[in-house]
């Protein structure tokens, strides 16, 4: 049963008023009456229903978009396409980022779902607990994910497999067989891109080496730099390096290269994936896989407004989008 503001003000010996004038953080309350509603919110697991205070149709207008963190160029043009179709809307974008919290995904999940703050909820590479997943489709609160899948949900991706397949193979097709690979630590298209790159090796005949594979987390110029040390570290003979974590790591790989005096494409070739606006300005410039980013958070926007009004079933549905390789000079 879900705890109320009358369940939590007996609880502490104040008004309902009272607990509400905390939760609003109104500064009529004493830090010490604070501090008890607070404690006691904390302890009954209480969840305030922002529909409740919202609009009498029970909508809020807003739009949750949940991420591990925005700073990762996948999650911004993510976001950048999102707004550009909620703009012809009423709705208004809030964004949640589970990085850096206390409380882990599932909480964060959990806490959505109570409060109920949004109207629809999209996902962006993270898993979601089934059984959480399965409170929101029973209580009918749309939700679509981008890059992940959840069995009975809707879910927007890109051919990752393809896509690690083409880069890997375009390599040895340029007779570079010792090929290193960039890749992000967790989640669903790194295991798709990394399973691309291991078909590609067997099907060509050449072993796959773990030495070769390096991992990183934020996706960042910073990462790229020190992933290339680290790369020629665990296998000298490196010939090839497949960036399936992004361009701007690639680009990191790229600016360490020239300082270690690394010649690209004659000692190393770099492969990034992405295609960002400045792959092309890059010395040389960057071969890379291209995926529409921002297209994709349109059509997750797109989808989910379909929940919203009824004309799109709450189904599994799997919208993919194509790679393409974008050669340029870095091979």
């Amino acid at each position: 049963m879900r705890v109320t503001i009358k369940d939590i003000a007996k609880r502490v010996g104040v008004t309902p008023a009272t607990v509400s004038m905390v939760i609003n953080s109104s500064p009529k309350i004493s830090q010490k009456t604070k501090e008890l509603v607070l404690a006691a919110i904390k302890d009954m697991n209480y969840h305030p229903n922002y529909i409740g205070r919202s609009l009498v149709k029970g909508k809020t207008n807003n739009i949750a978009v949940v991420a591990s963190f925005f700073a990762s160029l996948f999650a911004l043009e993510s976001v950048r396409g999102i707004e550009a179709s909620l703009r012809n809307t009423t709705y208004n974008l809030i964004l949640y980022s589970t990085r850096g919290l206390e409380e882990n995904e599932r909480d964060m999940m959990q806490r959505l779902f109570y409060e109920r703050r949004a109207d629809g909820i999209i996902v962006i590479s993270l898993r979601m607990d089934k059984d959480i997943f399965e409170e929101f489709k029973k209580e009918g609160v749309p939700i679509v994910f981008l890059e992940e899948v959840i069995e009975g949900a809707p879910t927007v991706k890109f051919k990752n497999i393809k896509g690690g397949y083409m880069a890997t193979e375009h390599f040895i097709k340029n007779k570079r067989k010792k090929i290193g690979l960039i890749i992000g630590e967790s989640g669903l298209n790194a295991e798709e891109r990394l399973k691309g790159y291991k078909d590609a090796l067997n099907d060509y005949g050449i072993p796959f080496d773990e030495n070769k594979i390096v991992r990183v987390r934020n996706y960042n110029f910073e990462e790229g730099e020190k992933c290339l040390k680290t790369l020629l570290k665990k296998s000298h003979d490196v010939d090839a390096i497949f960036c399936a974590a992004g361009d701007v790591t690639a680009i990191g790989v790229l600016d360490q290269a020239k300082k270690l005096g690394i010649k690209v494409p004659q000692d190393i070739g770099v492969i990034g994936y992405d295609d960002i606006y400045i792959a092309n300005l890059t010395s040389p410039g960057l071969t890379t896989i291209r995926q529409p980013i921002a297209q994709m958070g349109m059509q997750t926007f797109d989808v989910l407004m379909g929940m919203i009004d009824g004309t799109t079933p709450y189904e599994s549905k799997i919208i993919s989008f194509e790679p393409e390789l974008i050669i340029r000079e870095s091979v």
